[in-house]
């Protein structure tokens, strides 16, 4: 059998011969402690270590009292109604013997948090097996501090194990809707929306990355200077480059858990109230600051490689790519300190870019004026700004089913969607023919193809299905909340929703994927696996490494190729499940509950639980929110 070291240029190895070139004891930290490890080993493609063996022994036992708890003691086979409940409130913080209630979900926790913090150090030492950096398992340990918030350190702080995440695949979400609901609406949580606002943009990214090396695989004379081209002709003149996306993977990622984090555990500890907690803009100084002033408004085949893309000439101006935008570049030094490529321009819109800007410039400008002129602003400047947030433009009432209301009755509402679904329309054409005239696949607007089923789905398709206008959001920060928490209360939680489920899975997944994937290309970049089109012809050390690490981690692993596939679809089911879900509430599902009940995956109502944790202290009411104490000026 051919060896590595006996491989000679223009070779090709299997990847089982690369793999034993790695595959060398030491490196791990029980070694570098006592001396030696004696678990320092491999089963079969599975690095074990001692790590590995704390992590499985944990995990079996929870998972052990999991399946003996909806098994025997709960007796039934449907695992999506088991049930696992923290200790009564009443409690406080004590340990449970066997027996008494909230043991298993006490023991269940211990043995996931040992599992997850063992593997984590798993994690480490394969990191230093491959001479990477350590940012995979960095990303790891911020999902785990999700579940040391919710089961460790928010019940500590509020005082009783009973303010713990109960267990459950089902019986979590009633769980999650009770909470929201508990703090006055967690939709009007800053930290909720920051995160949520992350994952998602978590997803675009994901998207984005996957659909850009997607379109430039098995093309011939593709490089990553076309994507470059490409990206600065729809994202006004900057291409992050090839370590920039996966540096910015990495650090959106965390952040969207970690300000997850601060979320849940403001809930209950500090905010008794979300609604409350923003009477504090009424009160700002500032707002009785004199100054109100009137507003004046005013896919081809692949292409022969003799058949050169002109890509300097696609940054020219002149032709109907390259018209009104800006020609010249600069380059600043913090982004190449910052993602690695530094270069800013040139840009331009084209034709469909100046089309979609445009309409979008519509949109906008009947949003501000329908704010300004509003009966809460009324041409106030200072007004504007305070009621900001709460201002919004309404879609025509029930009542007008699908009928044209007059102006201020809901037609500036059909004005303004009728310009934005121009404007979207216009940047999809935008991105399809720069995509074609960069020499890249399809693939970028079959991603933003899914976006776009999601938001026809919201503003025209489900609205026409139902017979009113109504069943849209409005144009507003709060409209768009508030619509998100009707919808679900309207079709009996949404939580219960399958398809919401899904969209869900895949929303968590993509950012756990982003995170993922970005990690390790930030720890294998001093290889070089950062250049991807060319990993993906001819792997270097540095994709040898990412794969092994995932091999060595859960047993199989992607490709450089292939990594990019999952990233892609993986976004696509968020949107696009989300979307099948939403237009189902409403036109063929009236109550998610009881569709849910009716399959059989509710869990069982238990009269014995203690439902104390969601009902307020006597002593915390619904609180008012006072006017601003200070007049402002006529």
């Amino acid at each position: 059998m051919l060896a590595a070291k006996d491989a000679k240029a223009g070779d090709v190895l299997p990847f089982s011969i690369i793999e034993e070139f790695y595959k060398r004891p030491g490196g791990t930290m029980f070694g570098k402690i006592f001396g030696s490890d004696p678990l320092d080993f491999w089963l079969g493609r599975f690095y074990v270590g001692i790590w590995g063996i704390v992590s499985v022994a944990f995990a079996a036992i929870g998972a052990i009292f999991y399946i003996y708890q909806f098994l025997v003691v709960e007796g039934t086979y449907n695992i999506l109604q088991a049930r696992i409940d923290p200790p009564p409130l009443a409690l406080g913080l004590r340990l449970q013997t066997p027996g008494q209630p909230g043991f298993t979900w006490q023991i269940i926790v211990l043995c996931a948090t040992v599992a997850f913090i063992a593997w984590g150090l798993r994690e480490i030492d394969i990191s230093s097996k491959l001479r990477m950096g350590y940012e995979v398992p960095l990303t790891f340990y911020a999902v785990v501090s999700s579940w040391i918030t919710l089961q460790w350190l928010r019940p500590i702080a509020m005082g009783s194990w009973g303010n713990g995440f109960p267990l459950g695949i089902t019986h979590h979400l009633d769980w999650v809707s009770n909470i929201g609901y508990q703090y006055f609406n967690f939709f009007y949580n800053p930290f909720h929306a920051i995160a949520i606002s992350l994952l998602f943009f978590s997803t675009m990214l994901l998207a984005m990355h996957g659909s850009a090396i997607r379109s430039g695989m098995n093309r011939p004379g593709v490089t990553v200077e076309n994507i470059d081209v490409f990206w600065r002709g729809v994202t006004a003149g900057y291409s992050i480059g090839e370590i920039g996306i996966h540096r910015l993977a990495f650090w959106i990622a965390a952040l969207a858990v970690l300000t997850a984090n601060i979320c849940i555990f403001l809930s209950g500890t500090l905010v008794g109230s979300w609604t409350h907690f923003w009477s504090f803009w009424d009160k700002l100084p500032w707002w009785s600051f004199a100054g109100a002033a009137s507003v004046v408004a005013a896919g081809r085949a692949p292409r022969d490689p003799d058949d050169a893309i002109d890509l300097h000439g696609l940054e020219r101006p002149g032709s109907f790519e390259t018209s009104f935008g800006i020609a010249s570049q600069t380059r600043l030094g913090f982004m190449d300190r910052l993602f690695g490529n530094g270069q800013v321009g040139p840009f331009f819109l084209g034709t469909w870019g100046l089309i979609a800007l445009l309409s979008f410039g519509a949109t906008v400008l009947i949003i501000l004026l329908s704010y300004i002129t509003s009966p809460q602003v009324h041409y106030n400047f200072l007004l504007f700004v305070r009621e900001f947030p709460n201002l919004s433009v309404e879609p025509p009432a029930a009542t007008f089913g699908l009928r044209w209301p007059g102006w201020f009755n809901g037609g500036n509402w059909l004005a303004a969607t009728f310009f934005l679904h121009i404007a979207v329309l216009a940047w999809w054409t935008r991105v399809y023919t720069r995509a074609n005239a960069t020499g890249l696949d399809r693939n970028l607007a079959r991603a933003f193809s899914a976006a776009l089923l999601l938001y026809f789905t919201i503003y025209l398709v489900r609205p026409l299905l139902l017979g009113a206008w109504s069943e849209a959001p409005g144009h507003g920060l709060k409209a768009m909340l508030d619509w998100t928490n009707n919808v679900s209360v309207r079709y009996g939680n949404f939580y219960y929703n399958p398809f919401h489920m899904i969209s869900i899975f895949g929303l968590l997944g993509s950012t756990m994927l982003l995170g993922m994937h970005g990690a390790t290309i930030v720890a294998t970049a001093r290889y070089g696996s950062e250049l991807e089109l060319d990993e993906i012809e001819v792997e270097g050390s540095g994709t040898h490494r990412a794969q092994l690490f995932w091999r060595w981690t859960m047993g199989f692993n992607a490709n450089a190729a292939s990594i990019h596939v999952w990233a892609f679809w993986f976004a696509i089911l968020c949107v696009v499940a989300g979307a099948i879900g939403l237009l189902l509430s409403g036109t063929v599902v009236k109550d998610w509950f009881t569709w849910a009940q009716s399959a059989h995956i509710v869990a069982p109502f238990n009269p014995n639980a203690d439902w104390s944790q969601y009902v307020q202290p006597a002593t915390m009411t619904q609180p008012v929110i006072a006017p601003a104490s200070v007049p402002l000026a006529p």
